[in-house]
């Protein structure tokens, strides 16, 4: 017993004289606003600033500290010295949860700071898109002498229609809507694209909402190919698709069309899908 509470003593004596180290001298930054900055102008066309940036991927002097979601605060650890960051913005690839990942469309904000530790600093986070960006098709169905990208698919039962304001996403929208003698409605680009096959970065940017599963998909030389499915959304969503499957999978194609189709089924009759700000992107 003696021996035992002796060993006890010696153990609390060990804990009680334990170094700590302490924690590393930080301050916060906390991203006031995330905003995408696109550049519209009589030479450059970008499109929508809508975006759904989730979160972001940080580096301090170079090393990856984390992810962090849009609207939380971020530790920078500095000793009170002077630090580079690097702020990288991240998406739900696909709309998906579980597969966040940096966007590679747009540049990373960069820049120097010295701020006392313990501090919290706000600012807005306004992220560009990239110099090497290709927009190939833009779409946002506002009234044009050229007339629209997209159209009314052959094996389509209904054409398109504009939404109503109530409806509408910003400015005019387009409408696809079935009823009970419709059982496929379908729109595709009125041409077709040369895409990168083998290559990960080949994206939809999308403004939607639909009543039914909405598929989006590729038409290439003989055949479509579907490259995502849509799940029903009363209210207008922004996202991400990445089409690079669809585009490199067999049967490969010089240029492929993109579609977006909705079909009449028992379980869910009478569908529509409402559509705004298409662009399809790659590097």
């Amino acid at each position: 017993m003696k021996l035992f509470l002796l060993s006890f003593v010696n153990l609390l004596l060990l804990i009680s004289c334990k170094k700590y180290k302490p924690a590393e001298a930080a301050f916060f930054l906390k991203p006031s606003n995330t905003t995408v900055a696109p550049i519209n102008n009589n030479t450059i066309q970008q499109g929508t600033a809508s975006n759904k940036i989730t979160d972001l991927f940080l580096y301090v002097n170079g090393k990856f500290q984390g992810v962090y979601p849009v609207g939380n605060l971020m530790p920078i650890i500095n000793k009170n010295q002077n630090v580079t960051i690097d702020v990288f913005p991240g998406i739900k690839n696909n709309g998906i949860n579980g597969t966040r990942v940096p966007y590679p469309f747009l540049d990373h904000l960069s820049f120097d700071t010295l701020v006392e530790s313990g501090k919290t600093i706000e600012r807005t986070f306004a992220f560009k898109y990239g110099p090497g960006v290709n927009f190939d098709l833009m779409e946002n169905f506002e009234l044009s002498n050229n007339g629209y990208k997209i159209k009314r698919s052959p094996g389509s039962a209904v054409d398109y229609t504009f939404a109503s304001p109530g409806d509408s996403f910003e400015g005019r929208s387009l409408q696809v809507a079935l009823t009970s003698t419709a059982d496929i409605g379908q729109v595709e680009s009125t041409i077709a694209y040369s895409l990168p096959a083998g290559s990960s970065n080949v994206y939809l940017e999308l403004n939607y909402k639909c009543s039914g599963y909405l598929i989006v998909g590729l038409i290439g030389d003989i055949s479509e190919k579907e490259a995502f499915i849509l799940n029903p959304q009363d209210s207008w969503n922004k996202t991400y698709i990445q089409l690079s499957n669809a585009v490199s999978n067999t049967p490969v194609s010089d240029a492929y069309k993109l579609y977006f189709k909705i079909v009449n089924t028992s379980e869910n009759p009478d569908p529509k899908f409402f559509l705004d700000n298409i662009k399809l992107l790659h590097l």
